[in-house]
């Protein structure tokens, strides 16, 4: 049996982890694995293949994958074409209908390989699977036999289910952690694969081991990073900074003092989404602008270059909330010019997610303010991102 995973720069992780989930469950050895690419895809026309076509994604991808669905199956009808990943969990009724064979819903560690066992064996199963939350110590984040790395998942699931995100709906509120002893054993693989540079999948770095998310827990954090560097002294951490980050109530100099002594980052990635009070209340955001501006002025103090993430056009945005975003966003930089430190925005725009609060809100239009002040950051090099790119998509 052949399986074809279609691969962008947007689901490499998730890929990995569903390639290493069939090597956990002792398939690899009976299936052929291929990864595809845009650049592969004209190739896959030209000839008729049977096989199963997997696809995971996200809401922006969503009208290029009905397309390139579209294709393949009118070369290959007799082939199988799986879904799942953020967009398909949020709508998989759509998804179905747009020429899927199977939705995945969740989570696919466990749930993947058994789907892909009742396809070998011919059994009947149903066209939605629900994919049941996994203990992610009990499954590889990376696949050997396949040489398929990416950063280092160390904690699943939200407790804050902000409205325009999708990782509370698709994993949870309650963080599952992956344990200091199995953290070690995959670090232990990547130093002798020869690499060096270790970075993390986490929706918020410092939560590392916490209960509910939002208690910090120091004393593990330092185990973690301590442990992790005792492995090897060429071993480069890269922690609250792509592809993860932190949240801005969490950046506190105790935080900072801990970590510091460990990380190879520079930078440190803070989560701020608005400048206005009244929308970070809206959104379930659980932090204020005074979180922010603290965050930022403790990451400065500490010697550390500050992104911030922005979302710009959030639902239910006003001329004056979108005003005192600016507000703050100059004087984040500002306070970065006084101490000679980098604070750059990390620019978005609002784009409705299938499965959270705000899949069917619209983004609210940009004051002519805040279009010439983000003209201005761009003047300056203070901004950098996707939010151009992202506006045309949410008004398409």
């Amino acid at each position: 049996m052949k399986i074809f995973f279609y691969e962008t720069k947007f689901n490499r992780y998730s890929i990995t982890v569903l390639i290493a989930s069939l090597e956990h469950a002792g398939l690899i050895d009976k299936i052929e694995i291929e990864i595809f690419k845009d650049t592969d895809i004209e190739n896959i026309l030209n000839k008729e293949i049977k096989g199963i076509f997997c696809f995971s994604f996200c809401s922006p991808q969503w009208e290029k994958i009905k397309e390139i669905l579209e294709k393949i199956k009118s070369v290959s009808p007799n082939s199988l074409f799986l879904a799942g990943g953020p967009h398909p969990s949020g709508a998989p009724k759509e998804t179905l209908q747009a020429g899927f064979d199977y939705v995945f819903v969740g989570e696919g560690e466990k749930n993947f390989p058994e789907l892909i066992e009742k396809i070998m064996h011919g059994k009947v199963f149903p066209n939605i699977i629900h994919g049941e939350k996994v203990d992610i110590d009990n499954y590889p984040a990376w696949s050997l036999k396949h040489k398929k790395f990416s950063p280092l998942e160390i904690t699943r699931g939200c407790p804050y289910a902000c409205k325009f995100c999708q990782t509370s709906y698709l994993f949870g509120t309650k963080p599952r952690h992956r344990n200091i002893e199995s953290i070690l054993k995959h670090v232990e693989i990547f130093i002798k694969q020869g690499m060096r540079d270790l970075r993390f999948i986490t929706p918020n770095a410092l939560s590392y081991a916490s209960e509910d998310g939002k208690t910090l827990n120091l004393v593990a954090v330092e185990e973690l990073l301590k442990s992790i560097k005792s492995l090897s002294k060429d071993i480069r951490i890269f922690f609250g900074t792509f592809p993860s980050e932190v949240r801005p109530e969490h950046v506190t100099p105790e935080a900072l003092e801990v970590i510091k002594p460990y990380i190879s980052n520079k930078t440190l990635t803070i989560g701020a989404q608005s400048g206005s009070d009244r929308i970070l209340d809206k959104i379930h955001r659980g932090h204020s602008v005074e979180d922010v501006y603290n965050a930022v002025n403790n990451a400065i103090n500490a010697g550390f270059f500050v992104n911030v993430d922005f979302i710009f056009g959030l639902p239910g945005e006003t001329a004056s909330d979108q005003a005192d975003t600016i507000k703050l966003m100059e004087t984040l930089i500002n306070l970065g010019h006084k101490k000679n430190i980098e604070v750059k925005i990390h620019s978005h725009y609002f784009i409705p997610l299938s499965g959270t609060p705000f899949a069917k809100e619209k983004p609210i239009k940009l004051s002519r303010n805040l279009t010439q002040f983000m003209g201005k950051l761009y003047n300056l090099k203070n901004i950098f991102g996707k939010w151009y790119e992202q506006k045309l998509y949410s008004e398409y």
